[in-house]
C-alpha cells in the first residue's frame, strides 16, 4: 500500500480542511463527523485509497467497525461525535506518548471507545487500534503480548493545531505505507522499552580477547595441523591419502536435517533457466574432449579439487600413463601473478615439465611440433641460407622458432595438439577454486578455459560455486555462453572425519610412511591418543556425527579446520584428554567439548567473531523481549510443511514477513532477522544472496526467497537448549528482566563450571518465562520442548559440580 501524493502535499490538504472547519461543527453527529472529517483525513490528506479502506465491516458477533485499514486488516478505527470530548486536557497541547489508562479515568467516553474497538481488533486480527471525535484522536496497540492493551500506551493527538504541528508523525503512524509498515505497532513498543539493555558481556574486560594455548596445546596444535591437514598437500602420501580418506560423492549422509527432496534439489535452479544440472559421475566425466569447458558446480567446501584429484588418483596405471593431469589452483598461486593469463600460461608449461619431463620451450620440442612450420621456412627465400650460409640460416631458424615460441597462447595449442595427436595422450585441465577469487578473475578464468577449450585437444574442467556461477551467467562473461554443468553433492561429514583421523593415525604411528615424519621433533604419542579418543568420540557418539554433519553445511573443508582446531583448542583441556587415554584406552570425548569449541574458537568469551559456524539467535534489533525467539521462528517455519513453498523448498521473502506479523512482528525485525540468518547460513537463497553475494541495504529482502539449512535446523531443534549454547550466548544477549541481567553480569567473566552452571541456568529460565509471556502459538516450533530435550546436559554437568570441591580461582586463566 502506498499513498498517491507525498506528506506536504497532504500537510497542506489537512490545512485547507481544518481552517474550512464550521464553528457549529462541535454539534456533529458521528455520522456527520465521520463524513465533514474523518474520510477526508483519510483519503484526501493521508492518502488512504478506497480498496484498502473498509467501513461498518461485520465483527462476526453482531458488531460493526466504523473503518478497517489495509488488507488483511491492520487498524481499526471508531469513529464518535465530535461533541464526545476526550478528556479535559486543554486543546493544543503537543503530541506524546500517553499512557491509556489515565486518559480513560479523565474521559468515560474515551473509555467506552477504546473497550468498543479492542474486540473489534482482536475478531478481525488487526494489531492497531485507532478512536477519533475530529479534533482528538489516539492510536495504540490493540494486542500486547503478555499484558492488557489497557495498560499501554498511545499516540495522543489532541486538538487540530496538533494534528498540524505534527503532521509528519501522523502521517508516519497513519499513511498507508505506516499501517502496511506496522509503525504505530512498532514505535509504541520502543516508548515501552526505549532501549534495548546492555548486554551482560559489557563488564568483561577484554571481551575479544584470544585465549592462549599452553606448551603441551601448541605442540598438539602444530601436529595435528600437518596429520590432519597438510597432508593431503604431502606427494609422497598422496595416493595413499586419496585411497584411505576420499568419500564417495554419492554416500549416504543419514544424519542431515533435510530432506531427501530439498538435497536433491540443492542445485536445480543454479542454471537459471529452470533445467537441473546432472550430478557429476566418476565413472562418465571422462569423455571426450570438448569445445566448451565443463563448468562444475559445488558449494564453498563441498570438495570439488577433492573430487578431481581423486579421480586422477584411481586411474590405472595405464590411464595414468596416457593421461596429462594439469590442476591449476587459481586460489592461492595466482594472487602474485600480473593476471590470470599470465599466470596460466606460465603454470602449464611449468606442471608439463615438472610432472611429465616435457619442456614445451625446448629446441627439439619446438622443431618437432613446428616441423611443416620449419618446411615451409626452408622453401622460402630466407631457407636458401641453408647451403650459401649455414651460421645466418641457424640465427634466422632461430628467430623464426622464438618469435613462434613467444606467442605463448598459440605456442601452448600447439604443444597440445602435438601431445593429443602425436603422442596420442589424453591432456586434462582442471582450473580450480577461481571462485575464491573476484568476479572479473572469476570471469576471466573462465573466458581463458573457453579459448583453451575451443581448440579442442583437451578436456578442460573449470570449478565453480553456484553463486558465482550465477552472478557471471547473469551479468558477467558467462551469459553468452551454454555451456554443460555438472554439479557435486557433500559427502557427510562425519565419514569424513572418521577417514581423515583414522589416516592420521595411521602416519602418527608410523603405519603408512613412517619415513615422512622424520625431522619432526614432537612427541607423537600425546597426538595418538587425542586423535584416538576423538575418533572413538566420533565413531561411537551419533549425537556428535549429527552435530558435525549439520553444522558444516556439507563444507567439507570447514569440518576438517573445526576438527583440526579442536586438537589443542586452549578451550579444550587436552591434557586431560590425553591422560585418561592412556590409562584406559576407552575416553570419549563429550559432545559438549566439541560444541564448545565450536562456540568459542580461540576466544576466552562468546562474541560476533568467535564462531564461524554459531549465531546467537537471541539478539534482537528492537526492544522488544518477543524478538528473542523470532529467529527460531523463522528458521522453524521454513523447515516445517507449512508455507507456500515452491517445489524446491523456498518460500518468498514476502510471505515470511506476513508470517512474521501474524506472531506480532514488525517488518523492519523480520527483515533484519531474514539478513542476519542469511549471512551466516541458518538460512539461503538460490544464490547464497547476503551471504557471498552482496545485497544493498535498501533492497528488501521481501522479494528473495528463503529456505532453511541444516546449520538452522540444528540451532533450533538442538543447539538452543543445550548447556553450551545457552552459557556461550547468556553474555551476547540483551536482557529485558533487569534481575536476571544483574545475576548473569556477576558471573559474566567467570570460566568456573559452577558460575557457568548457574548463568546458563539463569538465562535458561529468563528465555522460558519469556517465551510465555510472548504467547507465540506456532504449530512448528516449541521452545520449551526444545529445552526438555537438552535436560539431560544440564543433568551432567550439575553431576560434575556436585562431585568436584568448589575453586576459588577460575578453571581458566589467560597469560
Amino acid at each position: 500500500m502506498q499513498a498517491p501524493f507525498e506528506l506536504s502535499e497532504g500537510e497542506e490538504r489537512l490545512r485547507s480542511i481544518v481552517s474550512a472547519v464550521p464553528p457549529d461543527s462541535s454539534h456533529w453527529n458521528e455520522a456527520e463527523n465521520r463524513f465533514q472529517f474523518v474520510d477526508r483525513l483519510l483519503t484526501e490528506c493521508l492518502g488512504w485509497e478506497k480498496p484498502n479502506v473498509r467501513v461498518e465491516v461485520q465483527d462476526g458477533i453482531g458488531g460493526k467497525a466504523d473503518y478497517v485499514l489495509g488488507r488483511p486488516p491492520k487498524a481499526v478505527l471508531e469513529a464518535k461525535r465530535e461533541a464526545t470530548t476526550f478528556g479535559d486536557l486543554p486543546v493544543g497541547k503537543p503530541t506524546l506518548v500517553r499512557k491509556l489508562e489515565p486518559l480513560m479515568k479523565a474521559s468515560p467516553a474515551f473509555k467506552e471507545a477504546v473497550h468498543q474497538v479492542i474486540p473489534y481488533c482482536s475478531l478481525l486480527g488487526a494489531q492497531v487500534a485507532i478512536v477519533c471525535n475530529g479534533p482528538q484522536l489516539a492510536i495504540f496497540q490493540a494486542i500486547i503480548p503478555g499484558q492488557s492493551p489497557l495498560q499501554g500506551e498511545c499516540f495522543w493527538f489532541n486538538g487540530f493545531e496538533t494534528y498540524l504541528s505534527n503532521f509528519s508523525l501522523l502521517w508516519t503512524l497513519l499513511s498507508p505505507e505506516g499501517i502496511s509498515e506496522n509503525r504505530a505497532y512498532r514505535d509504541i513498543a520502543i516508548h515501552r522499552n526505549p532501549r534495548i539493555p546492555e548486554k551482560a558481556s559489557i563488564v568483561i574486560p577484554e571481551l575479544m580477547k584470544h585465549r592462549y594455548r599452553n606448551p603441551f596445546q601448541e605442540n598438539l596444535r602444530d601436529l595435528s595441523e600437518l596429520l590432519l591437514e597438510e597432508i593431503e598437500d604431502n606427494p609422497d602420501l598422496k595416493s595413499a591419502f586419496y585411497r584411505d580418506c576420499y568419500v564417495p560423492i554419492e554416500a549416504n549422509n543419514r544424519h542431515l536435517l533435510l530432506s531427501k527432496q530439498i538435497i536433491s534439489a540443492r542445485y536445480k535452479r543454479v542454471s537459471g533457466d529452470g533445467i537441473t544440472p546432472s550430478a557429476i559421475d566418476e565413472t562418465a566425466v571422462l569423455g571426450r574432449s570438448s569445445s566448451r569447458p565443463v563448468v562444475v558446480l559445488g558449494d564453498v567446501g563441498v570438495g570439488k579439487t577433492s573430487f578431481f584429484e581423486n579421480l586422477f588418483e584411481r586411474m590405472d596405471v595405464g590411464e595414468k600413463a596416457n593421461t596429462y593431469f594439469i590442476h591449476i589452483n587459481l586460489g592461492i598461486k595466482a594472487n602474485l601473478s600480473k593476471d590470470v593469463k599470465t599466470f596460466v600460461l606460465s603454470e602449464i608449461p611449468s606442471v608439463l615439465n615438472k610432472k611429465y619431463g616435457i619442456d614445451i620451450n625446448s629446441a627439439a620440442f619446438a622443431d618437432t611440433i613446428y616441423y611443416e612450420e620449419l618446411r615451409a621456412f626452408d622453401n622460402s627465400v630466407k631457407g636458401r641460407l641453408k647451403t650459401v650460409d649455414p651460421i645466418a640460416y641457424e640465427r634466422e631458424k632461430i628467430e623464426f622458432l622464438s618469435t613462434k615460441i613467444a606467442q605463448q597462447d598459440n605456442h601452448l595449442m600447439a604443444a597440445f595438439g602435438h601431445i593429443v595427436q602425436g603422442r596420442g595422450k589424453q591432456i586434462i585441465i582442471i582450473m580450480d577454486n577461481a571462485d575464491q577469487r573476484g568476479l572479473a578473475v572469476q570471469q576471466e578464468a573462465f573466458l581463458i578455459s573457453q579459448e583453451l577449450a575451443s581448440w579442442r585437444n583437451l578436456l578442460i574442467f573449470i570449478a565453480l560455486r553456484p553463486s558465482t556461477f550465477y552472478d557471471s551467467k547473469t551479468t558477467g562473461a558467462l551469459s553468452g555462453y551454454q555451456n554443460k554443468i555438472l554439479t557435486i553433492s557433500p559427502p557427510p561429514a562425519d565419514e569424513v572425519v572418521q577417514r581423515r583421523l583414522t589416516f592420521a593415525v595411521r602416519v602418527a604411528e608410523g603405519k603408512e610412511k613412517p619415513g615422512k615424519l622424520e625431522g619432526i621433533r614432537l612427541q607423537l604419542g600425546s597426538v595418538v591418543a587425542f586423535l584416538n579418543a576423538t575418533l572413538r568420540s566420533v565413531r561411537s557418539n551419533q549425537a556428535i556425527q549429527q552435530f558435525l554433519s549439520n553444522i558444516s553445511a556439507g563444507n567439507t573443508r570447514a569440518v576438517i579446520e573445526l576438527i583440526t582446531s579442536f586438537c589443542g583448542s586452549p578451550n579444550v583441556d587436552s591434557q586431560k584428554i590425553v591422560r585418561i587415554e592412556q590409562e584406559t584406552g576407552g575416553y570419549k570425548v563429550p559432545l559438549h567439548e566439541f560444541t564448545k569449541h565450536a562456540l568459542l574458537g580461540e576466544y576466552a568469551y562468546f562474541n560476533a567473531q568467535s564462531s564461524l559456524v554459531a549465531q546467537n539467535v537471541f539478539d534482537v534489533s528492537t526492544a522488544d523481549a518477543r524478538e528473542h525467539f523470532l529467529a527460531s521462528l523463522i528458521v522453524s517455519y521454513l523447515s516445517s510443511n507449512i508455507g507456500d513453498k515452491d517445489s524446491d523448498g523456498f518460500v518468498l521473502g514476502d510471505f515470511i514477513v506476513a508470517e512474521m506479523l501474524r506472531h506480532g512482528f514488525i517488518e523492519d525485525q523480520t527483515r533484519n532477522a531474514l539478513r542476519r540468518l542469511a549471512a551466516k547460513r541458518l538460512i539461503e537463497t538460490p544464490y547464497a544472496h547476503f551471504r557471498e553475494l552482496k545485497v544493498p541495504e535498501n533492497e528488501l529482502p521481501d522479494q528473495f526467497h528463503f529456505r532453511a539449512t541444516s546449520v538452522g535446523i540444528y540451532h533450533v531443534k538442538h543447539w538452543i537448549g543445550a548447556f553450551s549454547f545457552l552459557d556461550a550466548t547468556s553474555t551476547d544477549t540483551p536482557i529485558f528482566d533487569e534481575e536476571c541481567r544483574s545475576s548473569i553480569s556477576d558471573l559474566a567473566p567467570s570460566f568456573e563450571i559452577a558460575d557457568r552452571y548457574k548463568r546458563a541456568t539463569e538465562f535458561r529460565s529468563y528465555l522460558e518465562s519469556q517465551w510465555y509471556l510472548a504467547n507465540i502459538n506456532a504449530k512448528y516450533f516449541d521452545f520449551p520442548a526444545v529445552l526438555r530435550l537438552q535436560e539431560d546436559g544440564f543433568n551432567i554437568v550439575k553431576g560434575v559440580i556436585d562431585k568436584k570441591p568448589f575453586k576459588s580461582k577460575p578453571v581458566w586463566t589467560r597469560r
